[in-house]
This record gives C-alpha cells, structure tokens and sequence, in this order.
C-alpha cells in the first residue's frame, strides 16, 4: 500500500495529462493519420514536447488540453507535409539506387561505431523494463498494444515507460556536455 502511495505521488504532471488526455489526443491524430505506428509515434512526440515545455505547467487544465491539441494539430500537419514532400521509398528500390557508389569512408565507420556504443552505455543505465519495451518497440517494431499485452502491461503504462526513457535518452544528447563546452 505504501508503494502505490509513493507511485502516486511520484507521478509527474505529464503523466498525469498523459492519463487523462492521450486517449483523445490519439483519436484526434487517427482522423487524419491512418496507420497506427505512426499515429502512435506523433502521439509520443506530444507528449515529449510537454515534457519539454516550461509553460505548460502553469496553464490551467483546460488550457493545457488545448495546448496538447494545439501540438497534436502541429505534428500532423509536419507529419503531412513530410510524407508529401518525402515520399517513402522502398528498401529494395534503394538497393540498386545509383548512390549504391557511395562508399563508407574509414573515418565514419569509427564514427558510426563510437555512437552506437555511445547508445548501448545510455540505454544500459535505464532500467531492465525501460531497456525492454525500447527494444520492442524500436528493434522489434511491435506497437505499444503489443507491448503491453507481452509485458502483462497496459497500454498507458508501456507508452508512459516509452516516453520516460526517450526523455531520459533525449536529455542525455541535447545536453551539452561540459566536454563539449569546454572542447
């Protein structure tokens, strides 16, 4: 009982407009953005820019479900205007693409590899079930629905976790470091 004391007094204001709005944010971008991936995926980048915001938490509550929508409304119309300008392009029509000359240099494979075991030192500092449901979402590319139904979760909960560790990934590449600063 304590636990579940804390657990609610630990619980962020975004989660708590998490809780109360996603559920009509979500049906909102389905209106206009039919696959549920990326419905999925804009739903997350709104809420990952109220996390980021400073002015929504002194909005009122009604005035922060507007700003929620205000974003939502903004991230499909970027969205829309993405995929239109930059239409998808299959994997197998890009293999035998005329860029194919293009080769890997030395110096950007030391790159490549020095920021992916950048990434595997940030994703092991998140918790086991953080690491867990960012690995099936983004390397097995099951939905949240999926998530949860395999993690025993619900659907909120996994998304809530998603977001939690995107931010925490999100803070730890768009803070300078003082090696940057000083560099």
């Amino acid at each position: 009982m304590h636990q579940r004391q804390r657990q609610a007094f630990d619980r962020s204001p975004v989660e708590k407009l998490y809780d109360k709005h996603a559920r009509d944010i979500l049906r909102y971008i389905h209106r206009y953005i039919y696959s549920n991936e990326e419905a999925d995926d804009l739903l997350v980048e709104v809420f990952l820019a109220a996390i980021e915001s400073q002015t929504l938490p002194t909005l009122k509550m009604e005035e922060q479900f507007a700003w929620l929508q205000r974003v939502a409304r903004n991230k499909v119309a970027d969205y829309q205007r993405k995929v239109t300008r930059y239409p998808a392009v299959a994997l197998d029509e890009m293999l035998d693409s005329p860029f194919d000359t293009d080769l890997i240099t030395p110096e950007k494979a030391i790159v490549e590899r020095e920021e992916i075991e950048l990434l595997r030192a940030h994703l092991s500092a998140l918790p086991e079930l953080q690491q867990q449901v960012l690995q099936l979402r983004f390397g097995d590319g099951l939905r949240t629905k999926e998530i949860a139904s395999k993690l025993h979760k619900s659907d909120s909960a996994v998304r809530s976790l998603l977001l939690r560790s995107l931010n925490f990934l999100r803070g730890l590449y768009c803070t300078p470091s003082k090696e940057r600063i000083n560099g």
